[in-house]
């Protein structure tokens, strides 16, 4: 694709671009032939491949500004039995190329990505465009996990098991319904959650999806503040069992310790709403370094979800302690390893059911 060439906007014109780069990536002797759409803003819905001994093999065709993987599934239902389908669209992600071909849908994007089969007549035709949409400029940023939105969704997806409605997702994340959207398309778009026909969510790879989402947010993660315990972290721990009136939870070893100890406790870490009002309930002793206690005010209450109570102390749940291991000041990537070893092994005792029958679906 030429850097002067502009980006196409009407069906017709990513239609047009499109059948162009399989022209550029066919045999002299083939042709394509369309008939024109009664609207001429829209693709026509036919492509005609012809061979030279004059075999046509009849695309059916999808344009689109944009496809995600969630969406292959409801237009591969699109084309009737027995039909070749053709997608084209301004740009195709390399996964959603892959969907694609995993749903045996010839396709062609703007900027070259093509893959065209058929059986009668025998045609295969494959050629690479760009790696990267190059109309998504600054103010158009790819799908991030950070931000409140993100840490809801995720730590719901995580755990709930699927399969799960979006309506039920927004009220278990407690995210708004526009938010909720776009954080699955955002997952969806790196295959991180699978779609149902209907939109709800079919399946969610929580060991990755935990681990992108933590990588991510943690890039913008709340400032930890350290703190001496004078005596003692199992003095500590006393105290919190007799602590009410605030709201706090132990995370990363604090919280996968009651489920898969990895080494004693020298360090805890606790995510609480006032820092300081915790601290001073404690008798904790401020510390610039060497510290054996950190306090985190969340950035999302959702760290305050589906807390748990382990011998008389609230911990969040192992999602959170999970990626809390992994970029938090108490940061371990043995011990995440380790918890994200039981949490896999013993998924029926943290993931909670799937939404009631009203949620279906």
């Amino acid at each position: 694709m030429s850097e002067s060439e502009s980006e196409p906007e009407r069906p017709i014109d990513i239609f047009r671009r499109s059948v162009a780069v399989i022209e550029e990536n066919l045999p002299p002797t083939w042709s394509l032939s369309t008939q024109r759409s009664p609207d001429l803003s829209e693709a026509p819905l036919r492509l005609d491949l012809r061979s030279p001994d004059g075999a046509v093999a009849k695309f059916g065709v999808y344009a689109a500004h944009g496809v995600l993987s969630s969406d292959v599934p409801g237009i591969a239902d699109r084309f009737p039995t027995g039909q070749p389908g053709f997608v084209c669209a301004k740009y195709l992600s390399e996964p959603v190329r892959r969907q694609l071909d995993s749903h045996a849908i010839s396709y062609a994007d703007a900027t070259g990505n093509v893959s065209l089969t058929a059986d009668r007549p025998a045609v295969w035709v494959r050629g690479r465009g760009a790696d990267a949409d190059p109309w998504r400029g600054p103010g158009r940023p790819s799908g991030q996990l950070t931000g409140d939105p993100s840490a809801r969704v995720v730590r719901a997806l995580a755990d709930f098991a699927a399969p799960l409605a979006i309506t039920a997702l927004v009220r278990l994340a407690g995210a708004s319904t526009g938010a909720t959207y776009r954080v699955v398309q955002t997952l969806s778009d790196r295959e991180l959650v699978t779609r149902l026909p209907r939109g709800g969510i079919g399946d969610v790879r929580w060991p990755k999806m935990l681990r992108e989402w933590a990588a991510e947010a943690g890039a913008k993660a709340p400032t930890p503040h350290g703190f001496h315990a004078p005596d003692g972290l199992e003095a500590l721990f006393d105290q919190l069992r007799q602590l009410s009136g605030h709201i706090y939870a132990g995370t990363a070893s604090v919280a996968a310790a009651p489920f898969a100890r990895y080494a004693p406790t020298r360090r805890a870490h606790f995510h609480a709403d006032n820092v300081d009002q915790f601290a001073d309930a404690l008798g904790l002793r401020r510390v610039e370094s060497g510290g054996d206690v950190w306090i985190t005010a969340p950035l999302s209450p959702s760290a305050f979800d589906r807390l748990l109570t382990r011998d008389g102390i609230r911990i969040v749940a192992p999602s959170q302690a999970f990626a809390d291991l992994l970029v938090g000041p108490d940061s371990d990537e043995a011990a995440a390893e380790h918890l994200l070893t039981w949490m896999i092994e013993n998924e029926s005792q943290w993931r909670r059911a799937a939404s009631p029958a009203s949620d279906r679906p």
